[in-house]
């Protein structure tokens, strides 16, 4: 599967979009994701797919979710990409961004959306469910989640498969066909005491002595 964006109709996350799906309609066919998790921030990058089954181009008019509530902080670096790389222009509406992608006759087409959130509870969601609102499931999904070894093991909404580990990071992963998502994903870990990062402890390093109390011998 192709790098791939993940939405909803106005796309569906993206998220949900604004296009109700129907016979000749372009759709939403598959999402590729992958999640950095890091004590408290998840960075994502994913990839949307999209088909045209008509005899004309059509525009798309994408919305992106994004988690919101108090145990997030607000989306950072936010970029938006077509399957050439040339960066497409976003706009800000009730916490969601919106765009627009030209799906080809007879075709598909790729965009990338890239974003950084602060996750103040040691969790963190992904929107999922926006997929609903075109009324179809993915043909095909993957989501792949990577974290320090410090915070594992990781837990999400729907079994994670360990897969192998690389460069210090601890590796997860989620594939599924004909996936209609009924609930979002969400990541849980525990908080370590101390973080050096990914590659630290590997190199020999340890945690430093807890500090004594003023007057403590």
């Amino acid at each position: 599967m192709k790098t791939l964006l993940r939405w909803g109709v106005v796309a569906s996350a993206v998220a949900s979009a604004s296009v109700t799906p129907a016979a000749g309609k372009a759709e939403f066919t598959g999402e590729e994701v992958t999640i950095t998790l890091e004590p408290e921030r998840a960075r994502v990058a994913g990839v949307y797919r999209f088909h045209n089954p008509g005899e004309e181009t059509q525009t798309l008019k994408l919305r992106y979710p994004f988690a919101r509530g108090p145990e997030f902080g607000d989306p950072e670096n936010v970029v938006v990409v077509d399957a050439a790389g040339t960066p497409l222009p976003y706009r800000w509406r009730r916490g969601e961004i919106e765009f627009d992608l030209a799906v080809p006759p007879r075709g598909e087409a790729y965009v990338s959306v890239s974003y950084e959130q602060d996750c103040y509870a040691d969790k963190f969601t992904y929107i999922l469910t926006s997929k609903r609102e075109w009324r179809r499931p993915f043909d095909e999904a993957a989501y792949f989640v990577e974290a320090p070894y410090q915070l594992a093991p990781v837990e999400g909404s729907y079994k994670l498969e360990e897969a192998a580990s690389r460069e210090g990071l601890v590796r997860y992963e989620l594939r599924r066909d004909n996936f209609y998502p009924d609930v979002d994903l969400t990541l849980r870990w525990q908080r370590p005491d101390f973080y050096f990062g990914s590659t630290a402890l590997e190199s020999g390093a340890t945690p430093p002595p807890p500090a004594k109390a003023e007057g403590a011998p």
